[in-house]
């Protein structure tokens, strides 16, 4: 998932760079999977409800990093400037003034989300989530096992079709 996000940015900065991707969705993704893969002894001794929760507040309390500060409505603090240098920190969720990616995940505040949801499978309970993998259209089972490739290719076969349509009728 990280390479195809590394992929994509490669891809745009060759080909787009006014509309570059830097830490897009698959970036920021694959940085979770691994990060959650390395840290998965870790979480496992969290009780589940408790990391839900505390994930969720963690979200909820870092959504705004990237408007320089901290908190919940009122409550804020704000975060030094120091700390929003470069694209180093902008991996983060610290961008500095002039970042620019036209799809942006930083690791803060997404990371907490996706542990949310990796707690909440644990809430559920595997029994419980086994209505979900049943497909009930094979057509859109077969998007969801390949919706990386999919993706990937979606919209260079759109470019391409709206492309050749402008030459038709131009």
């Amino acid at each position: 998932m990280f390479a195809a996000g590394a992929l994509v940015t490669v891809v745009t900065l060759v080909f787009m760079p006014e509309d570059r991707v830097v830490f897009g969705v698959l970036t920021f993704l694959g940085s979770a999977m691994l990060l959650t893969g390395v840290l998965e002894p870790l979480l496992k001794k969290i009780p589940p409800a408790a990391g839900l929760a505390v994930s969720a507040v963690l979200f909820a309390l870092t959504y705004h990093l990237d408007e320089r500060w901290l908190g919940f409505g009122g409550l804020r603090l704000a975060l030094p400037d120091a700390w929003y240098a470069n694209y180093f920190t902008a991996f983060f969720g610290f961008l500095p003034f002039d970042f620019y990616s036209t799809d942006y995940f930083a690791l803060l505040p997404w990371l907490f989300l996706f542990w949310a949801g990796y707690f909440l499978h644990f809430c559920m309970g595997r029994q419980r989530m086994e209505p979900l993998r049943r497909s009930v259209c094979p057509a859109l089972g077969w998007m969801g096992r390949h919706s990386l490739l999919l993706y990937l290719l979606h919209q260079p076969v759109i470019y391409g079709v709206l492309s050749a349509a402008a030459v038709l009728f131009a």
